[in-house]
């Protein structure tokens, strides 16, 4: 968890930092994460939150951290609770977090310039909408789940010049 602490210093704040479990599972009205629930169930072998979970005041500026022991069992997980959201009125919750996987480490964030620098770091987002397509000069790659792709482009938030 260091490791990835250290890989993603440069886009996510992780000067507030916890693996407690009972602080890691934390959600508020403006952060949803993406895995719910036991972690291991997801596929996820390890978390950490980076942000502050509350207290005296709101939460602010959280991301998880995950390293993925199954990412198979994460992308199929994730999808099923994309699909749940974008059923609702065919668009995400505001507060959802995204997923960006990498190898054997995922990102759950909703800040878009959290995003941005990891898009910079090769992580891709999981999209799991349907009829997704990236404009040319973004990058589109075979998730492990079908009816997914894992790409840097995100229709409310483009980059400009895709890379």
């Amino acid at each position: 968890m260091t490791e990835l602490k250290k890989l993603v210093a440069s886009s996510v704040d992780c000067s507030h930092f916890s693996t407690d479990p009972d602080t890691v599972a934390i959600r508020s009205i403006d952060y949803a994460p993406v895995v719910d629930g036991n972690p291991l169930d997801w596929g996820v072998s390890g978390r950490a939150l980076c942000g502050e979970p509350a207290g005296a005041q709101r939460a602010h500026n959280l991301n998880w951290l995950d390293t993925v022991g199954d990412m198979k069992k994460l992308q199929t997980k994730a999808k099923a609770a994309q699909l749940a959201d974008f059923e609702d009125d065919g668009k995400l919750k505001a507060t959802a977090s995204l997923l960006l996987v990498g190898d054997g480490i995922a990102v759950e964030t909703n800040d878009p310039s959290a995003r941005f620098g990891l898009y910079q770091q090769q992580f891709l987002y999981l999209n799991c909408t349907p009829g997704f397509a990236a404009p040319t000069g973004y990058r589109l790659e075979r998730s492990q789940v079908e009816g997914c792709v894992l790409t840097n482009y995100q229709p409310e938030h483009p980059v400009v010049g895709g890379r």
